[in-house]
């Protein structure tokens, strides 16, 4: 029999940045059923930090603003390489979407005094790959940072482990029950024990809920597709921006050479070792042939992961109100990586002390707006 203060299920980003925080003053266990960590979402995430982002969502946005010190100013030995790069981001409109980038610049310019509006022809110069006739005009945020999630999910690893708390792969839970205070989480040959447990499983937390005897919150798993393809002749193409259709029917961006794109889909999936299907792939590749120059002959790699969203498109970080001892990390859709710092904080804050962070607290952020009881139903 093993005992710890606080057992997470799940080594995704979640997972490991709250392991991160609660590891300083607790005993902590996290249980991850794959051979490694962040291998579902984590792993195949487009990760970029905007500070504007979600700014029609006031946890999300809250959240995403209280990271941004982390990426650009990490805790000492965390990582011996920058957690971001300046990428930008670009959103671009044809002809008919001309009154909904006009739309989108406003709602966003008082959160983002940066933003510039672009003509044609400057978006066509800060991208040349861009067919002047599909992109007419864009807003251009130059204040948006790729995330490098390899190296932020080995800091958040190894100083968890500095910490003295424990991870453990190939781990599939099979039981949990409450009795004495305490939650039993087996495999069915290796049981441990916290009087916490913390469901981190991403696609899975309403299957792990079930397991529980937990009434689930409604986590829906959408797949996203990408495919990346070789990029044109000529300059280097690593410092362009991102390009995101302002509709949001596709997103483009350099990736290490190449470039990846994807047709920005959310297609309903059961929870799963997700992969794209051919209707994505063909999609993506539509999409760029439509909006710029690139004259894809091969597709060199094509993979797909999954963004979990309740029915509210927030988080859902807290006691479950009805199990005693049960805490959600849910709910993260297309965000996790960007706001896993102030996220990791505020688990361990509400676990700890059952307050929110002063920081997350002066940027809006209440205990209500990501609670499970907030949920339809809950």
């Amino acid at each position: 029999m093993e005992n710890y203060d606080v057992i997470i299920i799940g080594a995704g980003m979640a997972g490991i940045s709250a392991g991160y925080e609660l590891a300083e003053s607790n005993r902590v266990l996290v249980l991850e059923r794959e051979d490694q960590p962040g291998y579902h979402s984590t792993g195949r995430s487009a990760a970029v930090y905007a500070s504007s982002y979600g700014s029609e969502k006031p946890a999300v946005n809250a959240l995403t603003k209280a990271s941004g010190g982390f990426f650009s100013n990490p805790p000492e030995n965390f990582s011996v390489q920058s957690l971001q790069r300046q990428r930008g981001v670009l959103f671009v409109a044809h002809q008919d979407e001309i009154g909904a980038l006009d739309k989108f610049f406003q709602n966003l310019k008082p959160h983002n005094q940066q933003l510039e509006l672009m003509s044609g022809s400057d978006v066509s110069k800060l991208v040349p790959i861009l067919k002047p006739e599909y992109c007419v005009k864009g807003v251009y945020d130059r204040d948006v940072f790729e995330i490098d999630v390899h190296a932020l999910q080995e800091g958040y690893l190894r100083g968890m482990r500095h910490q003295s708390g424990t991870l453990i792969t190939n781990f599939e839970v099979t039981e949990m029950r409450y009795q004495n205070e305490q939650w039993i989480i087996s495999n069915g040959n290796k049981s441990y024990y916290a009087p916490i447990v913390v469901n981190a499983a991403g696609a899975w937390v309403d299957e792990l809920a079930k397991i529980a005897q937990v009434r689930p919150v409604g986590i829906q798993p959408l797949r996203r597709s990408a495919i990346l393809v070789d990029p044109p002749e000529g300059p280097a193409v690593d410092n362009w921006p991102m390009v995101v259709d302002v509709q949001e029917n596709f997103y483009f961006k350099p990736d290490a050479g190449k470039i990846m794109v994807s047709s920005a889909n959310e297609d309903i999936s059961a929870p799963c070792d997700v992969q794209p299907e051919e209707l994505d792939i063909a999609y993506a590749a539509h999409y760029a042939g439509e909006a710029t120059h690139l004259n894809i002959q091969r597709v060199e790699h094509s993979w797909a992961g999954l963004r979990n969203f309740v029915q509210d498109r927030s988080p859902v970080i807290g006691f479950d109100g009805e199990a005693k001892g049960f805490f959600w990390l849910a709910g993260q859709g297309g965000y996790g990586i960007q706001t896993a710092p102030a996220a990791g904080r505020l688990v361990a804050k509400l676990i700890q002390e059952d307050l929110v962070p002063d920081d997350l607290g002066k940027l809006g952020l209440t205990k209500e707006l990501v609670s499970p009881q907030r949920l339809k139903g809950r």
